[in-house]
């Protein structure tokens, strides 16, 4: 909601033959790609779900999109010429711009090309051939003559690029011309850093325009929209917080937006194959994962991306400087799903590695996938919350941003199970479904069938009409410590199974042959990155909650032994749920996907038996001074220690503007070195991040007694304006 109203506040008949209109993409797209695909999607064809959870979600969504009458979706643009149009206004933001319209263009193209439902994709010609009707003579496509922004740009183009390519319709790019003629005139191009109008997502879908067409007036508009100053900073591994003092007028990061921006540097790869594209995308998912994804695969609360250690803060509300709140959502379900499915599937392709895969993976089982459906109302589930004390699903805003992407999102299931290239098939998703892979020597098809992660096992069941020599690829978990079982024709089979890589089949496959993936999905606890506490449960990619247990044959504990574990539950080997939220005879853990509206759940958990090490604990050598509850020193060679008893050890202090660099040794050990600085005007809204805290962790340390100590070194980052290192408390856990 918070980007809607910042975008408010901000914002100035007959189907072609799809199989030539699929040849000319193709040879348009050879001529303008340069980044070269090391693996391939199936582009939304070939593709089959079965039913399950997923397949039923998708159907869902296809049926209520569908329902929606057409008139109220074009009452808007109708009325920019007259005082009545047929239809009613469907309320929300919608009523006063047409921001999802092109991603309804968008999910029904994409939603034809899976299904080849031609009730879909007349329903999208209509709809699209009735707007161009109110298509202003100097191109202006809103509701209002010269009406038009970045936001809403974005989505048309998208969905008029979709239209050609996925529903095969040519006169989308007449309008597509007709569109980008009015915003070449008029849209700004101050491109504020930050600032989210979200101009710096327009690359991508230009880019796309660029490759299908070939006309260099979308590959030269695309250019005009790169977000060079972010993606620069990812690209060499620079401070991106510390840019924000570029932020005129918003110096925080809108999460959602800033990550679909890695899709337009994705896409400027592909145009145009400048090594800092890729450089800033691979990057840009490391950042994300080291220190913004909790273990569902979110990210963003309250739609920004947090501050350096202040993650598990958003789990217990912010109190600090101006910020006195608890935190209403921890993930933009559908849109941050929906980014996250284009960024790991653009890094899969141009890398080929699998490790991405456990991103898209998490999303599809505890994002998107675990999203309440929307009501007649078009009230969505807007947020996902994680709160320590408790949440409850519930649907919220009417006809906002999450209603024009939650349609691409389900239909991108069929885009992220299987890739190829020119030898093997690679799995990716552990989904009932199947594939069909059409090979200079015929066809393969695949079918999966499985109930993971009801069930433990994965059966990919090959369907050829003789023997065939390729490749299957199967995409080994990172969460797969042990590796995965793997067997063909019930043989086991001797194949290397490294988490976060591709398990390699090769071989003459003949017509029947059967491949059974055997997965471990034994409770454990993940902390947020970098930490020791809290944790989630998880099974597999499954996101565990404490929850009021239900009569069902669906739910993970059913099968897997969790069903009131409170009296022996230990997640790996040092680990237990804080037994002050022990579960009565009443309550499960079950996977949040299973939680339905008006349930309250608990997903994250203190680690139990934490020891306080107060300041007066600790030894101090040097100049140190007192400053409020912490202790803080410049000196070089001054240093603090402290005994501890247990496995993992956390420093807590504050970063400032003037951090500077330590030393950190365990029983003498060398820890490495740990830098305080941080830039600390990051501030928007009800989210005032301007007090940075700092958290370092030390974990997987032999049980028993250690000594910490951490020396002041007298340097610092390029950044930091002094070298000053803090302590506010240790604590120590079992």
């Amino acid at each position: 909601m918070m980007r809607l109203l910042l975008l408010l506040n901000f914002a100035a008949v007959a189907a072609p033959d799809l199989h030539a209109a699929d040849e000319l993409s193709q040879t348009a797209y050879a001529a303008g790609r340069q980044g070269d695909r090391a693996i391939r999607s199936f582009n939304y064809r070939h593709v089959e779900l079965l039913p399950s959870r997923h397949e039923a979600q998708f159907r869902q969504v296809r049926d209520f999109y569908m329902r929606l009458r057409p008139n109220d979706l074009l009452r808007g643009f109708r009325l920019k010429d007259r005082d009545w149009a047929p239809g009613k206004d469907l309320g929300g933001a919608y009523s006063e711009r047409p921001l999802s319209f092109g991603q309804w263009l968008a999910g029904f193209a994409r939603i034809y090309r899976v299904t080849g439902d031609v009730a879909v994709r007349d329903r999208a010609v209509y709809l699209m051939r009735e707007w161009a009707k109110t298509i202003g003579e100097d191109g202006s496509y809103g509701y209002e003559h010269g009406q038009g922004g970045h936001y809403d740009y974005d989505k048309f183009v998208g969905g008029l690029v979709d239209m050609y390519e996925y529903a095969g319709c040519d006169d989308a790019l007449g309008y597509l011309d007709k569109i980008t003629t009015w915003a070449e005139a008029n849209l700004d191009r101050s491109n504020e850093y930050a600032l989210p109008t979200e101009w710096y997502t327009l690359s991508e879908n230009l880019y796309r325009a660029y490759e299908l067409t070939g006309e260099q007036r979308y590959d030269d508009f695309a250019k005009v929209w790169e977000y060079s100053d972010f993606w620069d900073v990812l690209a060499t591994r620079g401070d991106v917080f510390a840019e924000l003092k570029h932020a005129k007028q918003h110096p925080s990061y809108h999460a959602y937006s800033h990550v679909n921006s890695l899709s337009s540097a994705a896409m400027a790869y592909s145009a145009n194959g400048e090594q800092r594209y890729l450089d800033a995308i691979v990057n840009g998912y490391d950042f994300l994962k080291d220190t913004q994804l909790f273990a569902t695969g979110g990210f963003g609360p309250e739609e920004s991306f947090i501050v350096p250690n202040g993650l598990p803060e958003t789990l217990v509300g912010i109190r600090r400087g101006e910020a006195n709140v608890d935190v209403r959502f921890h993930f933009e379900t559908s849109c941050g799903s929906w980014a996250g499915f284009k960024l790991a599937r653009y890094l899969m392709e141009f890398t080929g590695d699998a490790h991405y895969g456990d991103w898209i993976e998490r999303l599809v089982y505890n994002g998107v996938g675990a999203m309440l459906p929307m009501n007649d109302y078009g009230m969505i589930m807007y947020g996902s919350s994680y709160n320590t004390y408790g949440a409850q699903k519930s649907l919220s805003t009417v006809w906002f941003c999450c209603q024009g992407s939650l349609p691409q999102t389900v239909a991108d299931y069929h885009n992220l199970i299987y890739f190829h290239d020119d030898d093997s098939l690679y799995v990716n998703l552990f989904l009932p479904s199947a594939v069909e892979w059409q090979r200079p020597v015929g066809r393969v098809r695949v079918v999966q069938e499985t109930r993971f992660p009801e069930d433990h096992v994965v059966r990919l069941r090959i369907e050829t009409d003789t023997a065939k020599e390729f490749g299957v690829k199967i995409r080994v978990p990172l969460w797969a410590s042990d590796g995965v079982g793997v067997a063909i024709n019930e043989q086991t089979q001797d194949v290397e199974t490294v988490p976060g890589a591709w398990a390699e089949l090769k071989r003459e496959w003949s017509p029947g042959d059967v491949v059974t993936l055997t997965f471990d999905i034994t409770p454990r606890a993940e902390p947020l990155p970098g930490y020791v506490s809290p944790v989630a449960v998880m099974c597999g990619p499954v996101v565990m909650v404490q929850a009021t247990a239900r009569d069902t044959e669906d739910a993970l504990p059913a099968d897997s032994g969790l069903r009131y574990p409170a009296d022996y539950l230990e997640v790996g080997a040092d680990v237990r749920i804080n037994r002050a939220r022990n579960l009565h005879t009443n309550q499960e853990l079950r996977p949040f996907y299973d939680v339905n509206a008006g349930e309250f759940y608990l997903m994250y958990f203190n680690r139990e038996g934490r020891k306080r090490i107060a300041l007066t604990g600790v030894q101090f050598a040097g100049d140190w001074r007192t400053e409020g509850a912490a202790r803080r020193s410049e000196e070089r060679g001054a240093s603090f220690s402290a005994k501890f008893n247990g496995t993992a050890v956390t420093w807590k202090g504050r970063r400032f503007d003037d951090g500077g660099i330590a030393a950190v040794a365990i029983d003498g050990e060398d820890f490495g070195e740990v830098d305080q600085y941080a830039y600390a005007g990051v501030h928007v809204g009800r989210m005032d991040q301007r007090e940075v805290p700092f958290r370092w962790s030390a974990t997987d340390l032999a049980p028993g007694e250690h000594t910490i100590e951490v020396t002041v070194i007298g340097r610092s980052n390029p950044g930091s304006s002094g070298t000053a290192i803090n302590v506010s408390g240790l604590s120590a856990f079992p």
